[in-house]
């Protein structure tokens, strides 16, 4: 008679792929109360235009005469991190918004000034850093729009 086995199948599999223990079920969080999910957001929205001024800044950035193209890591890794936290707190639209206030910026920034300062230049560095933010921020609202709906 043999007695039965203590770790379900998907626990084995684990297991035998080289987790070290059995994987163990979290507890569920508990959703944000409405101030906490608006103070979040708004957070996001400040830290979306902190990251569009500190990128368009690096555009130009050089060492020893070398473009480093920090920039375009920069605009699309915080667009897509900044992207899925506003569509995790407010779907979809929580998605798109902070894109859409990266490019206000960024594009803000790309523009000549009666003085004749331009941050974010129209040579190709610059104009790659404004596609690769704008794709960031779409593949965080594509997967937004993927994911289903959660609870709030």
């Amino acid at each position: 008679m043999s007695l039965p086995d203590p770790h379900p199948v998907h626990e084995q599999l684990a297991l035998f792929a080289g987790a070290a223990t059995p994987p163990v079920a979290t507890p569920p969080v508990a959703p944000l109360g409405a101030a906490a999910r608006t103070a979040a957001y708004a957070l996001v929205l400040a830290l979306t235009v902190l990251l569009a001024l500190w990128g368009a800044f690096l555009v130009p950035f050089r060492v020893s005469g070398t473009l480093v193209p920090v920039s375009w890591l920069l605009a699309v890794a915080g667009n897509v991190v900044l992207g899925t936290a506003g569509g995790r707190l407010y779907g979809r639209a929580g998605a798109v918004v902070p894109m859409l206030l990266w490019l206000v910026v960024a594009l803000t920034l790309g523009s000549r000034r009666a003085e004749g300062d331009l941050v974010v230049p129209g040579s190709t560095t610059g104009l790659v850093f404004l596609l690769v933010g704008a794709v960031g921020g779409a593949m965080a609202f594509g997967w937004q729009v993927t994911r289903p709906p959660s609870p709030r």
